[in-house]
């Protein structure tokens, strides 16, 4: 793999660690909220770690793709970030460190992975792969959105939901064509 195609992708893994430590310095989450919390009866920050850790386990593999073993390392980097994680956490007011929640990191990137590699296997492969950059730029939008959504202005605070579907819609053409050129030999 090129050299810039995998800075790119080291980069992208980065950015989703950044924004899980951003995540878990907050002391009170929007999952908290009542509508979240009353319709996923209290298992959020369950379901936030399998997402979260299920995504980053999926980055990790992707950023060490070509490498040997690059489902291993993507775990074991996924599993260590978690327990650091969790350890950050511990200095959090309101939140907590548990080792349960580490080993949900750990088993949520080996679920993923393990569910990604069997939808390859299948007849949906080309689906799989063509949404994937939509479902990576929608967590990053909705992340980095609810983070600066209490930073905005009060009218934005009223943003329709068709205005940011179609940023992020955009979002995805923008990676994409980033992606085609990565691909492209230097000088075509």
């Amino acid at each position: 793999m090129p050299l810039a195609q995998r800075c790119a992708r080291l980069l992208v893994l980065v950015a989703w660690m950044a924004l899980i430590t951003f995540w878990s310095g907050q002391g009170n989450l929007p999952i908290d909220q009542g509508i979240v919390a009353d319709n996923l009866h209290g298992w959020q920050h369950r379901v936030a770690h399998l997402f979260a850790y299920g995504l980053l386990g999926l980055l990790a593999r992707w950023a060490f793709d070509g490498s040997t073993r690059a489902t291993l390392w993507a775990i074991l980097v996924t599993s260590a970030f978690g327990a650091v994680d969790e350890w950050h956490q511990s200095f959090t007011p309101g939140r907590r460190a548990a080792i349960d929640d580490w080993a949900l990191d750990t088993l949520s990137a080996a679920l993923a992975m393990y569910v990604v590699t069997r939808l390859r296997a299948s007849r949906i492969r080309p689906l799989v792969r063509s949404m994937a950059p939509l479902a990576v730029s929608a967590a990053f939008v909705l992340g980095v959105g609810l983070a600066a959504r209490p930073l905005l202005p009060a009218p934005l605070h009223t943003t329709s939901l068709r205005s940011v579907a179609t940023n992020a819609i955009q979002l995805v053409r923008d990676t994409r064509n980033a992606a085609r050129q990565l691909r492209e030999p230097l000088g075509a």
